[in-house]
């Protein structure tokens, strides 16, 4: 009988050996549905020693491929009478079992593993999405609030500037003002000089007309002087 076996399904034989029957026949689940059995061969009267061995055996021709055997069970089919309705309880109470470790254990087919692994796979990969959108967002927040910082800066050294010109000016303003000052203090001490001049004139009987005009028109060009310096610092101080 030809058979097809790959990674992708597996083969069952059955052989079984009563009253001196011996019969092999085999399901396949990549041929028809999973409970189609196919007869290879009965043979009556067989008669097998009391004592024996079970070997296996395989051969691929001119290929290479590897043959893996998942499960074998030797069973005695005493005292039951037929041996196709005694594999079916068998088999049957065998996928039961199967089904109760695969619920109690959530033990699934590869398939739905594989599955499973896609939604996890997709999850992750939208939240690396969503987690990429928010970095981009703070990324940009971040530049927004430096060139605000940048700006804020740049017009605060500005400023800064300004005031330090000015304030230079005042010092500038104060020291014309202390010159201006020490002018007057001069005068001043040059009109008292006159004046006692004067005053010794006067006392002395001799003529001092000539060194009052002389006084006055000293003491008018003081005073003027002073008023101009006085107007050029007041305009250098005005909005």
């Amino acid at each position: 009988m030809w058979s097809y076996v790959s990674v992708l399904n597996h083969t069952r034989v059955h052989l079984y050996y009563k009253d001196s029957v011996l019969k092999l026949r085999v399901q396949q689940t990549s041929r028809g549905s999973e409970g189609a059995w196919y007869d290879c061969f009965e043979m009556k009267d067989v008669v097998l020693p009391t004592r024996g061995y079970f070997g296996i055996s395989s051969a691929t021709g001119d290929l290479v491929d590897n043959h893996d055997i998942i499960h074998f069970a030797v069973r005695s089919l005493e005292p039951t009478t037929d041996p196709i309705e005694d594999y079916n309880k068998w088999s049957a109470e065998v996928e039961r079992k199967e089904r109760f470790t695969l619920e109690e254990f959530d033990l699934r087919p590869a398939e739905a593993t594989q599955r499973d692994y896609v939604r996890v796979l997709r999850a992750q990969a939208s939240a690396i999405k969503t987690l990429t959108a928010d970095m981009d967002k703070v990324k940009q927040s971040l530049e927004f609030q430096l060139a605000a910082m940048s700006t804020g800066i740049s017009v605060a050294r500005t400023n800064l500037d300004k005031k330090s010109d000015e304030f230079r000016e005042v010092q500038q303003d104060v020291e014309s003002a202390k010159k201006v000052t020490e002018e007057l203090k001069t005068a001043k001490e040059q009109v008292e000089t006159m004046a006692k001049e004067v005053e010794e004139v006067k006392r002395s009987g001799g003529r001092w007309g000539m060194p009052f005009w002389i006084l006055f028109f000293g003491m008018v060009a003081i005073a003027g002087v002073g008023y101009n310096r006085y107007r050029k610092i007041m305009k250098s101080h005005l909005p």
